[in-house]
């Protein structure tokens, strides 16, 4: 039996409705089921479909194979589903989809992006943070509050609050997507910690359907197991499960480090939403747990530890061996798994399989010169009503390119409006499009050394004085996004002449043309609204060149004594501040018009406070 794409999968229990239907898809998919002790003798007689294209191995027949792997495998182990991946390879495979027998596919066939992929397949690249290499694709996908099996629990918070979302957009490039991960609908990979503080969630949990596939940036780390996955044939070597760890564990570790080598190759993980419901087989829990104890404990530095790792081998192969013996020295898998890793490039050189090159770092390209780059804050619920508009009629009025970074909190405002549903804002913003980059975050706890008994408020004629508590996390925001756009013009050799703050809950009354000549020259002035209830400047639209615009993104770093006392606006000594640093403008025609945006239930929950 040959074939270019092959199913491989492992069984201890009678064929299942997930087994049928991968013989009954609708295009030709070969079946390897691998057997093992439990796997009942007469597995095969209880297949009531077409067995042209399934290819069962119950264990005493595996023996007769020759591999070298096999004289490492227990019985009993996950890990013998090395078996049917060299069986697969040997048979003529270019892709093989893994899955399990409680998976059920949700169509009558496997999707699988092109092997190359362009930015219209894959239009979004997810990076890690500052504080964690990982992040957490679940969130990328509507469940910010989930995380998949081998995330390291003591890093989600430190993900949570940098960005649980954080893409950018991928501006033309291909992607080659060597290995690609669908997720589960129902009960999906996540460790027993969820399952047991979550038991509710269980068997009810759905992926968004409409998230378009995301690459994972090389340094950028994600878990992904042995469940909704497709590899082509460039990633094969990656397919080793390890044999040394457990049950829970193997599929992870192989992920881990078959990501790092990945680089080497030019290769990138992509994940995509869900393709399968699963109906989870009969498991404990607590005996989950205790077989990922080694996930809770090291999954944080087994993934440091890759991050750091370099090789300069001249052969993907070599790298493999070397990394193998570096992560057992490093103490994060057995010794043995040094002579079986030997054996496994052994076998795969038998079966005829080619090692893809080492792809040579490119020379860096020339610096791109761009107008301007453009931070949005705020909270996370008005981009389409609000923000869109703006950003329409700020391109209609400043020339030139210009790149768009949403930097915005989805923690939910201190209202009495009625909220619409935490989710639907939330797909709302991370299905924006019109972006170069989005974060999104949880506000966290922000230390000040401002005294206690001088919090900031705003009090308009006629009026009660308001409390403005989210003032400090709007001025950290602010730092956070310059830090980030500076960080990415160098990442990506960019260069900008402006530097804009637009706020996401304001829609701006602006002038005709930004490129005027005189005092109101953007690109020699700071630039910034009228507050037009009282005498003070306005944070909705702030522009100016980008060496001005570092003192008013940056106040954050500045607060300390009690500036803001006595004050009737935490705004109304901005411009005192800035005029010691530079150059400053009201622009008396753009004025804030926040407030004059209608409120409507189920659209746009906008703030209507007069600041």
């Amino acid at each position: 039996m040959r074939g270019e794409k092959w199913i491989v999968i492992t069984s201890i229990f009678y064929p299942t409705l997930a087994i049928h239907k991968f013989l009954n898809l609708t295009t030709h998919w070969n079946l390897i089921v691998i057997g093992d002790r439990k796997t009942p003798h007469d597995w095969l007689s209880r297949l009531y479909a077409d067995r042209s294209r399934i290819l069962f191995l119950p264990i005493d027949e595996q023996s007769s194979l020759g591999y070298s792997i096999l004289n490492y495998l227990p019985q009993g182990s996950y890990a013998r589903k090395n078996i049917g991946y060299l069986v697969a390879i040997a048979c003529g495979a270019r892709i093989i989809f893994e899955s399990d027998d409680d998976n059920l596919l949700e169509t009558n066939d496997i999707g699988i992006l092109p092997k190359i992929s362009d930015s219209q397949t894959v239009p979004w690249i997810a990076f890690r943070r500052q504080r964690s290499p990982f992040i957490n694709i679940y969130g990328s996908f509507g469940h910010p509050h989930i995380w998949p099996r081998g995330f390291p629990v003591d890093e989600l918070r430190n993900v949570t609050e940098d960005g649980w979302h954080s893409v950018r957009r991928n501006q033309g490039n291909m992607i080659h997507a060597y290995i690609q991960q669908y997720l589960a609908d129902l009960d999906p990979d996540v460790d027993a910690l969820y399952r047991l503080a979550h038991p509710l969630s269980i068997g009810r949990i759905k992926f968004d359907q409409d998230q378009p596939p995301i690459a994972l940036q090389p340094f950028t780390f994600s878990p992904y197991n042995t469940q909704n996955t497709v590899t082509h044939y460039e990633a094969f070597w990656g397919l080793y499960l390890p044999v040394t760890t457990t049950f829970r564990v193997c599929d992870i570790w192989r992920g881990f480090w078959a990501q790092r080598l990945l680089w080497d190759i030019g290769g990138r993980l992509v994940f995509g939403t869900a393709t399968v419901k699963q109906v989870r087989n009969s498991h404990s829990y607590i005996k989950d747990m205790d077989e990922e104890h080694q996930l809770y404990h090291q999954s944080g530095s087994f993934v440091r530890f890759l991050a750091s790792w370099s090789s300069s081998l001249p052969s993907i192969a070599k790298r493999i061996a070397q990394l193998a013996r570096d992560i057992a020295q490093a103490g994060f898998w057995h010794s043995k798994e040094i002579d079986i890793i030997d054996a496994w490039l052994t076998d795969l050189r038998s079966v005829g399989y080619s090692f893809p090159s080492i792809i040579s770092t490119a020379s860096p390209n020339p610096v791109i010169q761009k107008r301007a780059a453009v931070c949005v804050t705020g909270t996370a619920e008005c981009i389409n009503k609000v923000w869109a508009q703006t950003d329409v009629n700020l391109r209609n009025r400043l020339h030139g390119d210009i790149d768009t970074f949403l930097f915005l909190s989805s923690s939910s405002p201190n209202r009495s409006l009625p909220l619409i549903p935490l989710a639907t804002r939330l797909k709302r913003a991370r299905s924006y499009k019109n972006t170069t980059v989005t974060i999104l975050y949880e506000d966290r706890v922000i230390d000040t050394d401002i005294p206690a008994d001088c919090p900031p408020q705003y009090r308009l004629s006629r009026h009660n004085t308001y409390s403005d508590s989210y003032y400090f996390q709007q001025l950290w925001a602010l730092a956070e996004c310059y830090n980030f756009v500076k960080d990415y013009e160098k990442r990506s050799n960019v260069k900008y002449q402006l530097f804009i703050h637009a706020r996401a809950d304001v829609v701006p009354q602006m002038p005709s043309n930004f490129d005027r000549k005189g005092a109101l020259h953007v690109n020699t002035t700071l630039l910034i609204l009228r507050n037009r209830y009282f005498p003070a400047l306005h944070n909705g639209l702030v522009l100016g060149p980008i060496k001005f615009m570092y003192h008013y993104m940056t106040r954050w770093y500045s607060l300390g004594p009690c500036l803001l006392e006595s004050m009737q606006h935490s705004e109304a000594s901005l411009l005192i501040y800035l005029k010691r640093f530079t150059k400053i403008r009201i622009d008396r025609i753009s004025t804030d018009r926040a407030n004059a945006i209608s409120y409507e239930p189920n659209i746009c929950h906008e703030n209507n406070n007069y600041s």
